[in-house]
């Protein structure tokens, strides 16, 4: 019993009567980040941010584009972390509600496919299934464990029991538990068509029936599935603008689905949701602009970590530009960004989202140099 519960029993004379306890009220999130935390932290909301792609999951293959080893996936979790990284899901990124400690930078770890290497449940002493140790999930786990300010959580573009595939995950009798398992632990099970194939030249009506198959077979399983992203096979795009739009909302055979957002294959950071979508932002290319409808991912391969387009060579990189990456500011309702920064921000985006735009340490926009500015 709370120490609440019982003041008020006491008050009560202990004469049997139920005590209403009421829960302390929250603490108010801060109007303004402080002079000492932006200091201290030096948050940029307006940085770059990593979506990262990873496919099997496997000791038996070497590190390359489409696997990792397992101690390999450990090694990058304990890179990110030990660099100040922290997980969001692709919708948290997207609708920017991302829940990302101050000073900490959002990283959003994807899974592609629904493969067995990513959740293998396994027969453990006693007999009842356990997640196998060096499967995705299970290595997740773990670190989590081990870490307890690192959630566990992840986004998986999956693919429904269709046509070649075989069931999400493997192991058709523990499918549901497994779907059920990854939404409780706070994860994303998202839209990766149905059967994965090469949507270039795809029709409108295909297109919806491969949206809505997939939305339909996968809550089947487990109702409250988000579905609501969606990673294109191969990472093609349809050419035809009515294909394009059906990829973002549609209905087929009784099953309407919705797309807040759309991932390509690779090879970008992408820009944080509150910039504009201005090209000169993008620095030449370097990176992806925010678009909702085309956004990027980075893939992990060591054969080519010289190259942009890795996840080794954005570590280095963001290692050697650190003003470069979005630093949070820890609160929910803030947009906190450097003054020489504060041009890059979309304000009718902040608005949108409810936020307040607190720009900081220096001349801006015609500003006098020096304290902090907030622009509603």
């Amino acid at each position: 019993m709370t120490l609440t519960a019982l003041i008020a029993l006491h008050a009560l004379g202990g004469c049997g009567q139920k005590a209403e306890v009421v829960a302390p009220p929250k603490a108010k999130a801060p109007s303004r980040i402080s002079a000492a935390d932006l200091k201290k932290f030096k948050p940029n909301e307006s940085g770059a941010i990593m979506v990262l792609m990873y496919h099997r999951i496997s000791a038996q293959e070497p590190d390359n584009d489409l696997n990792r080893k397992p101690d390999s996936f450990r090694r990058d979790l304990e890179m990110l972390r030990a660099r100040g990284y922290h997980p969001v899901t692709v919708s948290e990124l997207v609708e920017n509600k991302m829940d990302v400690p101050i000073g900490k930078t959002p990283v959003a770890i994807t899974f592609d496919d629904a493969l067995p290497t990513q959740f293998h449940l396994k027969p453990g002493a006693d007999g009842a299934p356990k997640i196998d140790r060096d499967c995705a999930v299970g290595i997740l786990e773990k670190f989590h464990s081990k870490y307890p300010d690192w959630p566990a959580k992840a986004t998986y573009f999956v693919l429904p029991k269709e046509g070649r595939n075989s069931d999400p995950f493997g192991q058709p009798e523990y499918v549901a538990e497994k779907f059920a398992h990854l939404i409780k632990n706070g994860s994303e099970l998202a839209n990766h068509t149905a059967t994965h194939s090469n949507m270039r030249a795809m029709s409108p009506d295909k297109v919806r029936w491969e949206l809505a198959t997939a939305t339909r077979a996968i809550r089947a399983i487990a109702p409250t599935a988000a579905m609501q992203t969606l990673a294109l096979p191969y990472g093609k795009m349809p050419r035809g603008e009515a294909a394009r739009k059906a990829l973002i909302e549609g209905q087929q055979g009784g099953t309407k689905y919705h797309n807040k957002a759309i991932f390509l294959a690779a090879w970008r950071p992408v820009l944080s949701p509150v910039t504009r979508p201005d090209k000169a932002l993008a620095q030449g290319g370097k990176f992806c602009l925010f678009d909702p409808f085309h956004l990027e991912r980075i893939k992990t391969d060591p054969r080519q970590a010289h190259l942009p387009g890795t996840f080794e060579y954005w570590m280095k990189y963001f290692a050697a530009n650190p003003g470069q990456r979005y630093i949070s500011d820890g609160s929910a309702q803030i947009v906190a960004v450097p003054a020489a920064q504060q041009s890059a921000i979309d304000a009718a985006r902040v608005r949108a989202q409810g936020k307040t735009l607190q720009a900081y340490g220096g001349a801006s926009n015609g500003s006098k140099a020096g304290g902090s500015l907030s622009v509603e």
